[in-house]
C-alpha cells in the first residue's frame, strides 16, 4: 500500500529533521543579518562569528586571504561586466577569508571614498576540534557556518551591485593617486592576511590637479616615466596582487552611450605606468584588464 504522501503526482514528504534544519538555517541567517545590521558602515567586521553567536570556544583564528574590491564610481561598467565581476568575487569566498569592498569618486557632493562592506568568514574546526564540541552545538555550528556563507555571498553581491557608478555621471575629477595611497596604506597594507588580492575596478585615468590622462574625450598617450615623476608619494599594498578591470573605459554621455576607441600603443603606455606604480607601492600588477578581466581574477 502506497502511503498517501507518496501517491501518484505527489513528492515524498520532507522528513521532519530536514524541515527543522532549514528553519534553523533560516533563523541563523536572520540572526547574522540582524547582528550585522547594528554595525556601522566603515567598521571592519560586518559578518558575525558563529562561535560568538553560539558561545562555542573559537579555534585559533587565522586569515588565509583577504579580498579587497575597490570600485571607482567614475568608471562605466556595463551590466554584463558587473555581473561577471560580482560572480568572480563571490566564487572566491571561503572559510578563513575576509572581504572588504570600498568605493571612491570625486570629492563632489556626497561622493567620496567609502568603506561599504567588510567582514571575515570563520575558520572551520578541524576534526580534533569537532570531537571536543558537544554534538548539539556542533550541528548548530555547522548550520551557522552554512548560513554565514550564504549571508556573505548575498551581501557581497548586493554591495558591489550598489557600488557601481552610472555612465551618465559627468564628473570632472578623478583622484586615483590619492585614493590608492590612502586605502593601501591605511586598509590594504595593514591586513594580517597571508594573501591579499585587490580587484580594482577603474578606468585608471587620473584626472586631478597633479596630471590628467585624458585628451579630447579619449585616453592620452602618456610618457610613463615622466608621469611617474609627478607622483609625490606612493602607497603600501603590503605585497598584494592587483587585478585591474575597466582600464581605459571612456563612455561619451548623451542619449546614446558610445565607447570611445583606445589605441593599443596608448593603452600599453598606460599599463606600463601602472605596473611601475604598483611595484613602487609594494604590490604586483597581475592582470590589467583593458577593459575586461576575462575571468582572470
Amino acid at each position: 500500500m502506497i502511503p498517501a504522501t507518496q501517491g501518484k503526482g505527489r513528492a515524498p514528504a520532507r522528513p521532519l529533521e530536514t524541515v527543522t534544519m532549514m528553519k534553523n538555517v533560516l533563523a541563523l541567517s536572520c540572526a547574522l543579518m540582524l547582528s550585522a545590521g547594528v554595525v556601522q558602515a566603515g567598521q571592519r567586521d560586518m559578518i558575525s562569528s558563529c562561535y560568538d553567536m553560539l558561545k562555542v570556544e573559537a579555534p585559533k583564528p587565522t586569515l588565509q586571504r583577504e579580498i579587497f574590491v575597490v570600485i571607482d564610481q567614475t568608471t562605466p561598467v556595463d551590466d554584463a561586466q558587473q555581473k561577471a565581476l560580482v560572480n568572480d568575487v563571490v566564487a572566491k569566498l571561503a572559510p578563513e577569508t575576509a572581504v572588504t569592498i570600498m568605493t571612491f569618486s570625486a570629492f563632489i557632493g556626497d561622493r567620496y571614498a567609502d568603506l561599504a562592506f567588510s567582514g571575515t568568514l570563520d575558520r572551520l574546526p578541524t576534526q580534533a576540534e569537532r570531537d571536543d564540541i558537544p554534538k548539539k552545538k556542533l550541528k548548530d555550528l555547522d548550520r551557522c557556518h552554512e548560513a554565514q556563507m550564504q549571508f556573505a555571498r548575498s551581501k557581497v553581491a548586493e554591495t558591489m551591485m550598489g557600488g557601481f557608478g552610472k555612465p551618465i555621471d559627468n564628473i570632472a575629477r578623478s583622484d586615483i593617486f590619492s585614493t590608492l595611497k590612502d586605502v593601501s596604506s591605511n586598509i590594504i597594507g595593514t591586513s594580517p592576511a597571508k594573501q591579499k588580492n585587490v580587484l580594482l575596478i577603474s578606468d585608471m585615468l587620473e584626472n586631478s590637479s597633479i596630471t590628467s590622462f585624458y585628451a579630447k574625450n579619449t585616453v592620452r598617450a602618456i610618457d610613463a616615466k615622466a608621469e611617474l615623476g609627478k607622483v609625490s608619494a606612493f602607497g603600501d599594498f603590503g605585497g598584494a596582487k592587483v587585478f585591474v578591470a575597466g582600464a581605459g573605459s571612456i563612455v561619451t554621455t548623451g542619449k546614446k552611450q558610445v565607447e570611445t576607441y583606445r589605441d593599443p600603443k596608448t593603452m600599453d603606455a598606460l599599463e606600463a605606468f601602472w605596473r611601475e606604480y604598483f611595484s613602487r607601492s609594494n604590490a604586483s600588477l597581475t592582470v590589467f584588464g583593458k577593459p575586461s578581466l576575462m575571468g582572470r581574477f
